[in-house]
């Protein structure tokens, strides 16, 4: 676990991106769950790595809606780097699902087939059973962290 001023997020995004980069396709979309409890960082987080791949524009909080969609451009100097060609940035935000089979309104399978699609889920365990395991477990606390700090643990 390390600690993150949310000031250098992006060095963390980046060393994420980094881990992305070095494991093995799999045939499907990359996905990354994101733990933690409400304000811990998890939208911030991937605020932060969509920037870092490039995406324009501002990134909402898909609380409500549940899941946004962002274009990767081409030419993102990122995914050039990645070694990966992610052509597209899916958010999840599973908090108000009660029921893990919920998920099927958002028809997964359309976007859990690509592996040019990146997935991050906050909220992983609202899916359980109904989602394919994640590629990368990222854990966020703010719990005993200074003010505009983060405790993250990344797991593969």
């Amino acid at each position: 676990m390390v600690t993150v001023p949310l000031s250098e997020l992006h060095y963390f995004a980046r060393n994420v991106l980094a881990a992305v980069a070095m494991s093995e396709k799999n045939g499907r979309a990359f996905i990354i769950a994101l733990e933690g409890d409400l304000g811990a960082g998890k939208t911030t987080f991937v605020q932060t790595l969509a920037k870092e791949l490039g995406v324009v524009g501002t990134l909402q909080s898909p609380t409500y809606v549940l899941m946004k969609k962002y274009t990767i451009p081409p030419d993102s100097l990122t995914s050039d780097v990645m070694g990966r060609q992610f052509t597209t940035l899916v958010h999840i935000d599973a908090y108000r699902l009660n029921d893990p089979k919920e998920i099927e309104a958002l028809r997964p399978e359309e976007f859990l087939n690509d592996p040019a699609t990146l997935v991050c889920i906050e909220w992983p365990e609202k899916v359980a059973g109904s989602f394919p395991r994640a590629d990368i477990h990222i854990k966020f606390s703010s719990d005993a962290a200074g003010e505009g700090e983060r405790f993250i643990e990344m797991q593969k």
